[in-house]
């Protein structure tokens, strides 16, 4: 078949089949999404693309291909950005559980470069939805199409797009001195990459660690999110009332900074300071916080550790507070603008 012929025949296939690929690689793209939420599976971003017309005339135009419909396999593509070499590992193991693998056509870059060579490294496959999925109606369409899974870091990311760009406004050979730069580069950020795999797993570990101290009621550790969310979720086991921000979170950096600025130093420090009480008439664990604080000493809270964060005070709230011996709170309320509220605010 003449060059002609062929290109025109994939383009005119590419101009019938093209939004198929389209609502296929965004339901793959939706499917593993949804598997790594599900399992806790942290990444940067999830996108898809289809080739564009331009793009996929210039793949067909390569001798290379003698059949391009066919021959092609990324004309969809899908492709996660992950944080970590070792979520990369975690990310690559759900696919390969959850699709069709074309071995022969995917790759792992690593493992085809050799030793003492550095570049862009990322892992890609070739894939198609298991039988279990096209067997049901939603997906039947997408039975036979394979698409182009991309899975890297962030630092492997950014390096392939910086080559990319550069090569690409610079079409010729680029000059030795440059392409040595280029992969001196890529070796440092390979470096880096392992490095935020090695601390990614020393956080790990030392969060395993914070949690045994606190199970056995170890509380002379420092005062970090980890630790003051093991403690809090511990000592408030029992208080099914007491609830996290809208958001997710037990604690923020506002009220680990508050409670430096008072001058707990230690998971002991706060432990001595919060009362039975107090957790009877929580709503939050932040709330508890700040009780703790403010009962303990007023003055000191609102002229040494108050830093804006929270501006409104239920009616209950101050009640409480002045049950507990708090005086002068209107002082401090005007003095720092904060007002009464009867909206469900965290204190």
């Amino acid at each position: 078949m003449e060059k002609a012929d062929k290109v025109k025949n994939a383009l005119q296939w590419y101009d019938k089949n093209k939004d198929l690929y389209e609502r296929c690689a965004k339901t793959k793209m939706d499917i593993i999404t949804q598997i790594l939420k599900s399992k806790n599976i942290p990444y940067h971003s999830i996108t898809y693309r289809v080739k564009d017309r331009e793009s996929y005339r210039n793949k067909c135009e390569n001798d290379k291909y003698t059949d391009p419909v066919k021959e092609i396999m990324d004309l969809s593509g899908i492709r996660i950005i992950a944080y970590t070499n070792n979520d990369v590992h975690k990310i690559c193991e759900i696919i390969e559980e959850e699709f069709i693998i074309d071995e022969e056509n995917s790759m792992d870059k690593h493992d085809i470069m050799s030793e003492n060579q550095v570049g862009y490294l990322s892992v890609h496959f070739i894939a198609k939805l298991k039988e279990s999925r096209t067997n049901l109606i939603e997906y039947k369409d997408y039975e036979e199409i394979r698409s182009e899974i991309q899975v890297r870091t962030l630092l492997q990311h950014a390096w392939a797009e910086i080559e990319h760009d550069r090569n690409y406004k610079f079409s010729g050979v680029l000059p030795k001195n440059i392409r040595r730069k280029f992969y001196l580069l890529s070796g440092v950020l390979e470096l880096v990459d392992n490095e935020f795999d090695s601390l990614s797993k020393e956080i790990d570990l030392y969060a395993e660690q914070i949690e045994k101290k606190v199970v056995k009621g170890n509380f002379e550790i420092g005062i970090t999110s980890n630790s003051l969310e093991q403690y809090l979720i511990k000592r408030c086991e029992n208080y099914k009332q007491i609830e996290a921000l809208s958001d997710g979170k037990i604690v923020n950096n506002e009220i680990i900074e508050e409670l430096t600025r008072f001058g707990f130093n230690t998971i002991k420090d706060i432990d001595d300071a919060i009362k039975e009480e107090y957790l009877e008439n929580a709503n939050t664990y932040i709330g508890i916080l700040r009780t703790s604080m403010v009962c303990n000493d007023a003055q000191k809270y609102f002229e040494k550790a108050y830093n804006y964060a929270w501006k409104g005070l239920l009616k209950q709230t101050r009640q409480f507070w002045e049950k507990q011996g708090v005086k002068d709170l209107e002082k401090y309320m005007k003095k720092y603008g904060i007002f009464m509220c009867t909206e469900e605010l965290p204190v």
